[in-house]
C-alpha cells in the first residue's frame, strides 16, 4: 500500500515539474508544413506574434484556431491544422488545406444614377473579383471599398449597401458575392462660399476648375487647393465640400483661408559645393493694390556669388499663371569659375500665361549691362536688349520627393547690334528630364541640355550668355563651367553650343536611403572639336520633407588626372 502511494507521489513531482519546465519554455520560432506561396505568407503573419509567448494548451487551440481563419481568409474553409510544440521551442503547424471554396456566382447590382455613369461600371468592370476565382477576404474588402470611394469621389454623396455579404457553401466549396447599391443622385458643384472676408476673393472664385452646376469630381477639389495655394496671398488654404448642406442635388464649396501678414520675411540657408556656405533673405508684400498686385525681394549671399533681385508682378485673370511682371537685378560672381570676374545689372519686362496645352508661356524683353574678364584679358562692358520667349511646363507626383514626372523647358532670344546691343545674336536653349519609380524601389531618371546660338565671334558675346558645362547640375566630376573651349592663353571662354546629358538609377534600400548610380557626359564647343567628356559615380539620397539630400561622388573619366570630386545639393530633381 505504501509502494503504491510512493509511486503516486513520484508521479505526480514529476508531472509538476515537467508542467513546470515546459511553462518556463517559450516559442523562439515556428514553422509551417504542408503548404506554400501566398498561403504560408499570411499564416506566418497569424504565427509570428507567438514567438516569446509559452507554449500552453490554450495557446495550442489559439494558434489553430489562428491558422484556420488566416486559411479562410484566402478561401480555404475545410483545412485540417495540427500544432506541436518541439525539442527546439519552435511552434509546428503542419496544415492539409484541403479544397478551394471559389466563387460561383457574382451578383452587382447598382441602382439609381450610377446605374448609367459610364465611370462607375468602368470600375465594376476593372474589379480583381471574378467568377470561378477562389475566394479572397482581402479581395472582396477591397472591392467594396474600391466601389465606395469612386462614389463619394464622383459625387455619389447618398449612397447605401442595402445588400453587401458574401455566403459559403462548405458541402460545394463555393461562394455567392452579393453587392446591391443604391447610389442615389450625383450631386454637382453648388455656389463657392468663401467663409471669411477676402479682398482676394475675385481671385478665390477665378481660380475655381469648375463651374457651378457642373458634376462634382473630388481631383478637382485637391486642384483648386493646390493652385489657391500657389498664389502669393495666403499662408494656409482649405477647400472642402460641405456635403452636410447639400441639397438639390448640389453641394456647396467653402473656402478657407488665412491671408498673410503685410509685410513677411524669410531667411534661410544651405551649402552648395560650388558656392560653399550661403545666406538667402526673402521679403514680400502680398498685397499692394486693391487688384492684387505684389512684390518680392531675395537676397542671396555666397562667397563666390551674391544676388539681389526685385519683382514687381501685376496679375491679369490668374495670380499664378496670367499676369505681367517687371523685375530688376543685380549679379556678381567673383572666381566662381576659374579665372573668371562678372558684373551683371539686369531690367525685364515679360507677360506671362497658360496656354491650353497646359504649358507657360512667358514674352519677355530683356535689357542687361555686363562688366566681366576672363583669365587675365581685358575687363570688357557689353550692353544687350534681348527680346524673347519661352515655355515651360513641369507635371510630377509627389510633392518635394517626386516618384513620377517630367519637365520641360523651351527659350529662344535674339539681339540686334543695331538696337541698342552689342552684337548680333540668336540663342535657343531646351531642357527636357523625365523620371519614373518601378516596383516602388528603382528610379530612373534622365535629363539633357541642348543649346545653340548663332552668332560671328563668341568674344563678342557676353559672359553670361555663353554655354559651359561641368558642375554639380551638369556633368559630374568636372568642376564648374570647367568643359569649355579654350583660348590660346588656355582661358576657359565658353562656346556657341551645349550638350549636357544625364542617366541615373536610384535603389531605395531603407525608407529614407536611396543608392544613386549615374553617368553624365556633355560638351561646349565652338566647332565640335573639342572632346566629349563623360563622368561616373555613386552617390546616396537622403529623403527629407524639403526635398532629397543628394551625395554624389563622381570621376571625370575623360578627364586627364582622373581626380574624383564629392558634391552635395538638396532639393528634388525636378
Amino acid at each position: 500500500m505504501f509502494n503504491q502511494f510512493l509511486k503516486s507521489v513520484i508521479c505526480f513531482c514529476l508531472f509538476l515539474s515537467f508542467f513546470a519546465i515546459a511553462a518556463d519554455n517559450k516559442i523562439e520560432d515556428y514553422e509551417i508544413k504542408g503548404i506554400s506561396g501566398e498561403l504560408e505568407n499570411n499564416v506566418a503573419l497569424y504565427l509570428k506574434p507567438l514567438v516569446g509567448e509559452k507554449p500552453t494548451r490554450s495557446l495550442r487551440r489559439y494558434a489553430k484556431s489562428q491558422v484556420e481563419d488566416s486559411l479562410k481568409a484566402l478561401g480555404y474553409y475545410s483545412s485540417n491544422v495540427t500544432i506541436d510544440f518541439n525539442k527546439e521551442h519552435e511552434l509546428v503547424a503542419t496544415i492539409e488545406r484541403g479544397s478551394a471554396t471559389r466563387i460561383e456566382t457574382l451578383n452587382i447590382s447598382v441602382n439609381g444614377e450610377a446605374k448609367h455613369d459610364p465611370l462607375i461600371q468602368q470600375v465594376i468592370e476593372s474589379l480583381e473579383l471574378k467568377q470561378g476565382d477562389i475566394l479572397n477576404h482581402g479581395m472582396y474588402s477591397a472591392a467594396y471599398k474600391k466601389i465606395e470611394s469612386v462614389l463619394l469621389e464622383h459625387g455619389y454623396f447618398d449612397a447605401k449597401w442595402p445588400a453587401r455579404k458574401f455566403e459559403v457553401s462548405l458541402k460545394k466549396h463555393s461562394a455567392i458575392i452579393t453587392f446591391t447599391i443604391e447610389s442615389g443622385v450625383r450631386y454637382r458643384f453648388g455656389d463657392v462660399l468663401i467663409t471669411n472676408q477676402s479682398p482676394a476673393e475675385k481671385y478665390i472664385r477665378s481660380l475655381a476648375p469648375f463651374e457651378m452646376g457642373e458634376h462634382y469630381k473630388a481631383s478637382k477639389i485637391a486642384d483648386y487647393n493646390l493652385d489657391l495655394s500657389s498664389t502669393p496671398y495666403f499662408t494656409s488654404v482649405r477647400v472642402y465640400a460641405d456635403i452636410s448642406a447639400r441639397k438639390n442635388s448640389q453641394v456647396p464649396i467653402k473656402v478657407d483661408v488665412l491671408h498673410k501678414p503685410a509685410n513677411s520675411y524669410e531667411i534661410g540657408g544651405g551649402f552648395n559645393t560650388e558656392l560653399g556656405p550661403k545666406v538667402r533673405f526673402k521679403w514680400s508684400k502680398p498685397w499692394i493694390t486693391e487688384q492684387g498686385h505684389y512684390l518680392e525681394s531675395n537676397l542671396n549671399i555666397a562667397k563666390k556669388q551674391q544676388d539681389i533681385s526685385m519683382a514687381y508682378t501685376i496679375p491679369v485673370n490668374n495670380p499664378n499663371d496670367d499676369l505681367w511682371r517687371l523685375s530688376a537685378g543685380y549679379k556678381l560672381e567673383d572666381e566662381l569659375a576659374d579665372n573668371i570676374y562678372s558684373e551683371i545689372l539686369t531690367a525685364q519686362l515679360q507677360r506671362q500665361w497658360l496656354t491650353e496645352q497646359k504649358w507657360i508661356r512667358t514674352a519677355f524683353i530683356r535689357r542687361e549691362q555686363e562688366t566681366y574678364r576672363i583669365g587675365d584679358g581685358l575687363e570688357r562692358t557689353t550692353e544687350m536688349l534681348l527680346p524673347g520667349v519661352s515655355y515651360a511646363r513641369k507635371q510630377s507626383k509627389g510633392g518635394t520627393t517626386p516618384y513620377s514626372g517630367e519637365q520641360w523647358s523651351i527659350s529662344a532670344e535674339f539681339g540686334l547690334d543695331s538696337v541698342l546691343s552689342s552684337t548680333n545674336i540668336v540663342r535657343v536653349q531646351l531642357q527636357h528630364a523625365w523620371l519614373r519609380t518601378y516596383l516602388n524601389k528603382h528610379l530612373v531618371f534622365l535629363k539633357a541640355n541642348l543649346g545653340a546660338m548663332l552668332v560671328d565671334d563668341i568674344n563678342n558675346v557676353p559672359y553670361s550668355l555663353r554655354f559651359y558645362a561641368g558642375g554639380d547640375q551638369s556633368v559630374r566630376g568636372f568642376a564648374y563651367q570647367s568643359i569649355s573651349p579654350e583660348n590660346d592663353n588656355g582661358d576657359r571662354i565658353g562656346g556657341k553650343y551645349l550638350i549636357a546629358t544625364t542617366a541615373e538609377y536610384n535603389y531605395q534600400f531603407a525608407k529614407n536611403w536611396r543608392a544613386a548610380l549615374f553617368v553624365d557626359g556633355g560638351t561646349a564647343t565652338n566647332d565640335f572639336s573639342e572632346q566629349f567628356e563623360i563622368g561616373a559615380g555613386f552617390g546616396f539620397r537622403y529623403l527629407t520633407p524639403i526635398g532629397p539630400i543628394r551625395i554624389d561622388h563622381a570621376w571625370g573619366l575623360t578627364k586627364e588626372s582622373k581626380s574624383t570630386r564629392l558634391s552635395i545639393t538638396i532639393g528634388p530633381e525636378i
